[in-house]
C-alpha cells in the first residue's frame, strides 16, 4: 500500500470511527434512560398498591364488624318486637349498603388478580417456583373460596417478591432447551426481569434470554460462554471484579 493509500485510509478511519461511536454512546444512553423509567414505574406501581393494600383491609375489617352488628340489632328487634317500621327499613338499608361494599372489594380483589394472572409468564422459572405458595392461594384456574384477606395477603406477598428479584442480580441453576430441542443445565444470571444470560458448565454453550408473553425466549450465543463465565465466578466471589462486555437486548413492548 503507498503512503497516499494509507493516509487515505487513516482519514476514512478518524472519519467514520466518530459517527459509530457516537451511534453506540446513543443506544447506550437510550436503553439506560428506559431501564431507569422502568424502574421508576414499578417503584411507583409498588407504592400505589401499598396504599390499596391499605385502605382494602381497612374497609373489609370495617365491613365485617358493621354486618355482624346489624344483624344482631335485627335479632334483637324481631325478639323484642319493640322496633318500629321505619326503623326496621333504615337498618336494612344500612345493612344492603354494606353487603354493597362488600361486592365492591370482591370486584376489585378480582380486578386485581386478573392483572397479576397476566404478568405471571414474565416471571423466571426460579421466581415462579419461589411463589408457589402464594399462586396456590390465588387459584386462578377456577373459582377461589379462599377469605379475601387470605387471597390479599397472597398478592402483596408475591408482588414483594417480584419487586425484590427485579431489583437486584440474581445466579441460578436451571435447566431449559433450545432452538435444537436438546435439554441441558445451565447457571443463569439474572439481571432483573430485564434480560439474563446462560452458560453450561463446560463453558461451551451459552446465550442470554427475555421475558415475554409465552415465558422467556432463549437465544444461543456460544461466543458470549467465555465473559458469562467470567460473570458467574464474579458474583460467586472467584474472581476480582470488573466490567462485563455483554450484547443488551433491545427492549421492546411485551404483547
Amino acid at each position: 500500500m503507498s503512503f497516499t493509500s494509507k493516509i487515505f485510509h487513516t482519514f476514512l478511519i478518524c472519519l467514520f470511527l466518530p459517527v459509530f461511536l457516537y451511534s453506540q454512546v446513543k443506544e447506550t444512553h437510550q436503553f439506560i434512560q428506559e431501564w431507569v423509567e422502568t424502574s421508576l414505574l414499578i417503584s411507583e406501581e409498588e407504592s400505589e398498591w401499598k396504599t390499596e393494600k391499605s385502605t382494602l383491609i381497612d374497609l373489609e375489617s370495617a365491613l365485617k364488624k358493621e354486618i355482624s352488628e346489624l344483624e344482631i340489632k335485627l335479632e334483637q328487634f324481631e325478639k323484642e318486637n319493640i322496633g318500629a317500621a321505619k326503623q326496621r327499613a333504615d337498618l336494612t338499608k344500612r345493612k344492603d349498603n354494606v353487603q354493597n361494599g362488600s361486592m365492591r372489594f370482591y370486584e376489585e380483589m378480582q380486578r386485581v388478580e386478573k392483572e397479576i394472572k397476566q404478568i405471571i409468564p414474565l416471571l423466571p422459572t426460579p421466581l415462579r417456583d419461589d411463589s408457589t405458595t402464594f399462586l396456590e392461594k390465588l387459584d386462578f384456574e377456577q373459582e377461589n373460596k379462599l377469605p379475601l384477606r387470605t387471597r390479599l395477603d397472597a398478592l402483596v406477598s408475591l408482588l414483594q417478591s417480584i419487586h425484590l428479584f427485579h431489583r437486584a442480580v440474581h445466579i441460578e441453576r436451571q435447566e431449559f432447551s433450545l432452538d435444537d430441542g436438546k435439554s441441558r443445565e445451565f447457571r443463569v444470571i439474572y439481571f432483573g426481569l430485564g434480560v439474563a444470560y446462560f452458560v453450561n458448565d463446560s463453558g461451551t454453550v451459552a446465550g442470554w434470554g427475555k421475558p415475554s408473553s409465552k415465558g422467556w425466549l432463549w437465544t444461543r450465543r456460544d461466543e458470549l460462554a467465555k465473559e458469562i463465565t467470567h460473570g458467574v465466578a464474579m458474583i460467586r466471589n472467584r474472581v476480582l471484579p470488573r466490567f462485563l462486555e455483554l450484547p443488551i437486548p433491545s427492549p421492546n413492548k411485551i404483547e
